[in-house]
Formats: structure tokens, sequence, C-alpha cells
């Protein structure tokens, strides 16, 4: 991790650098999706107020809460996995060694790299079509459908940048984030063994 005289070398330098741009760009995201929450708290508040104390239901909330929703969850996915906060199953990875452990975290950030490929180039081939052809909502709003569909390659983008930087760390032999305290973001810096 570091020479004789407490440098770091250039690997673990890069590592650090690249995980801290991911870092910074789940963080923004989890940011919009917090403020897409509020907003999703917004609106159906107003909906059920206007529902029930005016009389006059408002349709259009319930398909904008859809898509309000659907991007939430996709810039939310990235900073999830940065965080270890994927649902897993720990029954046989808690009784394996640090190595055997290790591999099965290499094998489960491949198999989310595979699948941010996906939802990226499925996700830009759905938004490409449904931009070709003109394609709008069936609801009330009528939008665009493409502008709601744009999220899943975003949020595929986000998580298969967050899992290679993951892969970074783990190659550099920096602890992964997943062993972090819950609520503790201190920086690569001040991480055991690395100066």
């Amino acid at each position: 991790m570091t020479d004789s005289g407490g440098r770091r070398g250039p690997g673990i330098s890069l590592a650090a650098g690249v995980y801290a741009v991911v870092r910074w760009l789940t963080d923004a995201a989890m940011a919009v999706a917090t403020l897409s929450v509020l907003g999703l708290l917004g609106l159906v508040c107003y909906s059920v107020g206007v529902r029930y104390i005016l009389d006059r239901p408002e349709p259009w909330v319930d398909e904008m809460v859809g898509y309000v929703l659907v991007a939430s969850v996709m810039f939310a996915v990235a900073e999830a996995l940065r965080k270890g906060e994927h649902i897993s199953v720990d029954v046989l990875t808690e009784r394996l060694g640090p190595a055997a452990r290790r591999v099965v975290h290499v094998l489960g950030l491949v198999a989310v790299l595979v699948t941010a490929a996906i939802l990226v180039t499925e996700g830009w081939g759905m938004v490409a079509f449904s931009r070709m052809a003109g394609i709008r909502s069936i609801g009330y709003l009528e939008i665009p459908i493409w502008t709601a569909q744009i999220m899943v390659p975003v949020g595929g983008v986000l998580l298969f940048l967050a899992a290679a930087a993951e892969l970074v760390r783990v190659a550099a032999g920096l602890p992964p984030d997943a062993e972090e305290k819950q609520g503790d973001h201190p920086t690569v810096h001040q991480r055991p063994g690395i100066e």
C-alpha cells in the first residue's frame, strides 16, 4: 500500500482518485434521488388534498409519481451499491475466509457490471426507439415517453461506474465500502493502512 517512507504508490493513488470521482457522482445522484422522494411526497399530499378536501381529483399525479419513482430508484442504486446496502445473502459468505470472501465479492461486482451494461445498452435502445417513433405516454400528461425512460440508462451508467470503482479498490487492496461503519464516510486517506 505504502512504501517505507509512508508514501502511496501510483496504483493506490489512482484507485483513490477514481473512487473519489465516482463517490462524488453517486453522492450527487443520491441528492437528486432524495429530492425526488421529497417531490413524490409533495405530489401525493397535493393529490390527496385536492381529491378529499376540494373534491377535485388530479389524475395526472399518479402518472407523474410513477415517473419520479423510477428516477429516484435509478439515481439511488449506485450509492446503495457503494455503501454495500444492496440485498445480499451472507449465510455462506460470512463463513468464508478473507480470500474466498474477496473472490465472492469480485464475482458479485462482475455480475453487477454485466447487469449495469445491460441496463445501459437496452435502456438506450428503448430510449432511441421511443424517441424515433415519437411515442408518448398514454396517460393524462402525454409526455414523450423517452424523457422518462432515459432514467434507466442513466442509472445503469451510475451503477456501472460504482461497481467498476469498487473493483478498482479491491484490485488496489483497499477495503471495500461495505466494511465501513453505517453513517461513517471517511475519506480514503483515513482508512486503516492508508497514509
